[in-house]
């Protein structure tokens, strides 16, 4: 009861600000620019001595932590610091923005991050006297499609504690924007709906096929209790791939590290790239020398073990990075195994592009 009161809180606190930009209703963005930025890109405002010190490190563990699957040490987010007397015209219609604010300072910076603030959010934010205030969230404050979110605390303890407790919160809110950007993009082109619909007669399931992706290999059982189908989108630096497996569901053993990663194992063996029966075929196994990260989540109302991890072929010529789902369909006694898996040997980053082929298989019903 005490989070929903906060949360309405929050809520509401965020009415209060920027008062002075005339009293824009967040949602109502039509005379407003359009966003912009770079995939995964956050614009971050605060004082530069707290940057550097326990603050500024806190928020980096958030924003700014590893991805899972990735070579080059890539991370969730790129993250970049800006004075916030740098703050203008040009910058505040950036997609992401956060500005951090430790209320125990006095700093020429924290009176400008204070300067967003209304004398009232000031007074509420003091007068909280659990701390269970820490951030406030704003949507389309400067541009169309914008995500504005504002962390601080009376003291940098108080806000690093918070920080660290809502880890989690934080990245996804983030990064549900930037899947739902994507979404549009993705399917801003025409949708290959001719392709979804054979894929729900022969298959019995729907998928959203993007423009672009051409079908390599489509096979069900008789009975369509199993079933596996491969989409493709090969250019010269680019090779995007997505995949579909299903088998009956039978426990929830199923569902067990080791058990995804056999299955896997089992699927890219006798599907992906190669022979199996062929002693220098180049089909494709998990690579372990970095092991996957499995973790449990909540996809469209449905327990999912989402998997990031490395590939290669058996003979080491290709690797990349992949991300997959797993998932059962109780109603059909099904379990559904659905991957995205990239190669760009090429491109240094490959988390866009990771994410384009998250956007693809989470639309699978």
């Amino acid at each position: 009861m005490n989070f929903i009161k906060n949360l309405f809180f929050i809520l509401s606190l965020s009415t209060l600000l920027f008062a002075c930009e005339g009293g824009k209703e967040q949602g109502n963005n039509s005379n407003l620019p359009k966003a912009k930025g770079n995939g995964g890109e956050i614009f971050l405002f605060m004082d530069s001595t707290k940057w550097r010190g326990e603050l500024g490190k806190a928020v980096r563990e958030v924003f700014y932590s590893p991805l899972a699957g990735t070579l080059r040490d890539e991370r969730i987010f790129t993250l970049r610091f800006i004075e916030p007397a740098a703050f203008n015209s040009f910058i505040k219609s950036h997609k992401n923005i956060i500005m951090v604010t430790s209320l125990e300072s006095n700093s020429m910076a924290t009176r400008r991050l204070k300067g967003f603030y209304t004398e009232e959010t000031l007074k509420q934010i003091a007068q909280d006297k659990s701390d269970s205030l820490f951030m406030i969230v704003n949507r389309n404050q400067f541009a169309q499609d914008q995500l504005l979110l504002f962390l601080f605390g009376k003291t940098d303890k108080a806000l690093i504690s918070k920080l660290k407790e809502h880890k989690a919160q934080l990245q996804e809110l983030f990064e549900s924007a930037e899947i739902r950007r994507l979404t549009q993009k993705v399917y801003a082109a025409k949708e290959l709906t001719n392709i979804n619909h054979l894929i729900k007669e022969k298959h019995n399931f729907k998928i959203r096929v993007p423009f672009g992706y051409e079908e390599v290999q489509n096979e069900a059982s008789e009975d369509k209790k199993t079933g596996f189908l491969w989409y493709r989108v090969l250019d010269q630096e680019v090779d995007k791939s997505i995949f579909i497996s299903y088998k009956p569901y039978l426990s929830e053993k199923q569902f067990e590290r080791d058990s995804v990663i056999a299955w896997r194992n089992q699927i890219c063996k006798q599907h992906i790239f190669g022979d199996p029966e062929k002693k220098d075929s180049t089909f494709v196994i998990t690579e372990d020398l970095e092991p996957a990260v499995c973790k449990p989540l909540m996809v469209k109302g449905r327990y999912t073990i989402e998997t990031r991890g490395l590939w290669k072929t058996y003979n080491i010529s290709m690797g990349g990075s992949f991300i997959s789902y797993v998932f059962a369909d109780n109603n059909k006694g099904r379990i559904y195994y659905a991957e995205g898996f990239v190669y760009a040997p090429s491109k240094m980053t490959k988390r866009e592009y990771l994410r384009e082929l998250q956007v693809i298989i989470t639309t699978l019903e």
